[in-house]
Formats: structure tokens, sequence, C-alpha cells
């Protein structure tokens, strides 16, 4: 049997009991749970996701090389659980660019040759606590620093709440910094170096974190 049809026969066995584990796990609350089965509008909308995602996952599927598949994590419990974490957030979104990103992170989890140093679970938790702006803004920075007139400082690409204006005249001043100041919380960005100024003014550069991020939303 090929990895496809693995994945495939794995998806099939998840989404047989779709209700219950939407109503499960839509909401993180043991008491939110009956809620969740008794009303048929909730219950639909979370299937309406998982579907989606499923949707996602077979259009991502079609695009990968069997021969670039890790075939014994496939068939791992880990890969399993890993299924099971990432559908169940899948379920408690809105926002199409997560269902997008979630399945991006499953599929890249099997792909042999896509390493990094970070955990597709760390991951996960990390694009779960993001908004729809903070993703927005992680693009809009992605593509600034790769403009040839980036700024920089000792021949690092650097940042601030003025640069942006190059790309786009939407993002207004208290948007950037706001974004900013919640990419910092998250240990997405950093301050180039210590400055007293207010931080409209002060230069950032992005981490590790943030180009592992960035790798799996820009995709």
């Amino acid at each position: 049997m090929s990895s496809k049809n693995k994945i495939e026969n794995l998806l099939k066995k998840y989404s047989d009991s779709t209700t219950l584990r939407a109503g499960v796990n839509a909401i993180p609350y043991v008491g939110g749970t009956l809620d969740i089965l008794l009303s048929s509008g909730i219950q639909k909308k979370s299937e309406e996701r998982f579907l989606n995602f499923l949707s996602e996952l077979e259009n991502q599927l079609k695009e990968l090389d069997d021969n670039k598949l890790n075939y014994a994590y496939l068939e791992s419990e880990e890969f399993y659980d890993l299924f099971i974490q990432v559908s169940n957030l899948a379920v408690r979104t809105r926002l199409q660019e997560k269902i997008r990103v979630y399945a991006n992170i499953l599929i890249s989890s099997l792909v042999l040759e896509f390493h990094n140093n970070i955990k597709a679970e760390d991951v996960l938790n990390i694009i779960e606590g993001l908004t729809e702006n903070d993703i927005k803004f992680i693009k809009i920075i992605s593509k600034y620093l790769e403009l040839d007139n980036a700024d920089k400082v000792n021949s690092n690409k650097v940042f601030n709440s003025s640069s942006f204006s190059k790309l786009s005249e939407d993002f207004t001043e208290k948007f950037v910094v706001i974004e900013l100041l919640r990419l910092l919380k998250n240990s997405l960005i950093f301050k180039n170096h210590v400055q007293n100024a207010p931080i409209a003014k002060q230069k950032f550069q992005t981490t590790p974190l943030f180009n592992i991020v960035k790798e799996y939303i820009c995709k």
C-alpha cells in the first residue's frame, strides 16, 4: 500500500467519527462538550471546518512525491498524535489561513528532506496563538526583508514601525506598534540593541523561531 493510501485510510478512519471528535475537541473545556454536542449549529460549523481541513490536506498531498515521504514516521504513533492535535486545532479556527498552515505543518512532518530544530507540536502552539493580523504582519515583515533597500545595521537586516510604508500605506503606526509588541512577546522578533527610545523608534530583527514559523506561513 502506498504512503498516500495509508494517509487516506487514516483520514477516513478519523472522518468516520467526525461528529464525535468535532464535538469533543472544538472547545478545550469538558463543560462545553455537552453544549457543542447539543447545538447543531456549532456542531455543523465544526464539521465544515474539519472537512475544509481534509480538503486542504488532500490538495497538498497531491503535490508530494512518494519517494520523499518518511514511511516509518507515517506509521508511527507520533504521527497519529500529531494528526489528532492538528485536526483539533483546525476545527477551532475560523481562519482559512490557519487551516492551510496546520495542514502544511502536518504534511511537512512527513517529508524526509524537511528538517529544523523544533518539534511540529511546538510550532503548532505558536501558530495557534497568532491572530489574523499577526499572520498578515509576519508576511509583510518577510516581504520587507526581501527588498534590496531594506534597512541594515552591521549588515543585519532590521526594521522599525516606519519600514513597512515602503510596501503599503494600509498599516497605521498604531497597528504596527501593537504587532511589534505581540511578536516580541512571542519571541519572533527581538530589539536590535538596547534602546531607551519609544518602541516606534526602535529597530528589530527576526529570531530563528520567526524563520521557522514564516516557513510554514509563507510556503
